[in-house]
């Protein structure tokens, strides 16, 4: 027969008491069957289960499409872990309120790579992406830009890599490109084609 308990304030269960007979809460408080709770649920200490999952939105028919667990990381703040069922992912999130709503965007846990085989992945909006324009030949170690590439000014010479040839961009020179080489061998800027027939006429 089912019964029912209705508390109109906090209901608080004590089980265990110290040395001087006080209920402390040192006790383990077992139950034996499924339970449901509807509502949040917070523990302010580890609890342990011996259930090999936890259900969470339990009877859902569909109408929830998150569900999953918050960490409380300060006084007013947690972090989200979820299922979302519109991506039919996990997902987590850094900064979530109390209800687990995003205050920062949830992303998803080992999401399959975007674009084609060999398509470098990169931030776009949040959500990885990859483009035919940006690729990158495992067996040829090359990299395949099909675009401009900008080099901004960093005001410095870089460090030299071993066996290999930086590029970067400086203040104008001589060379009238403000694109400079660096190695172990050399360190220049590339000369335009217009100061290259002027030095050649000079010269």
């Amino acid at each position: 027969m089912a019964s029912f308990k209705n508390v109109k304030d906090n209901y608080t269960l004590n089980v265990g008491t110290n040395a001087n007979g006080v209920y402390d809460g040192s006790g383990i408080f077992t139950i034996n069957a499924q339970t449901i709770f509807e509502g949040n649920v917070t523990y302010t200490v580890p609890s342990t289960t011996t259930s090999a999952f936890y259900v969470a939105a339990a009877n859902n028919t569909g109408s929830i499409t998150d569900m999953g667990l918050l960490g409380q990381t300060g006084p007013t703040t947690y972090a989200g872990f979820r299922f979302d069922t519109t991506a039919n992912a996990w997902q987590t999130s850094p900064n979530v309120y109390a209800n687990g709503a995003p205050i920062t965007a949830y992303a998803n846990v080992g999401s399959t790579p975007a674009g084609d085989s060999t398509d470098i992945q990169f931030n776009n909006n949040g959500v990885f992406a990859g483009s035919a324009n940006l690729t990158f030949n495992i067996p040829n170690s090359q990299i395949t830009i099909n675009g401009s590439e900008a080099f901004g000014n960093i005001g410095v010479i870089p460090g030299n890599v071993a066996n290999a040839v930086v590029l970067y961009s400086n203040a104008v020179g001589q060379g009238g490109t403000g694109l400079y080489f660096t190695s172990s061998a050399a360190q220049d800027e590339l000369v335009s084609r217009r100061n290259a027939i002027i030095y050649g006429i000079i010269f």
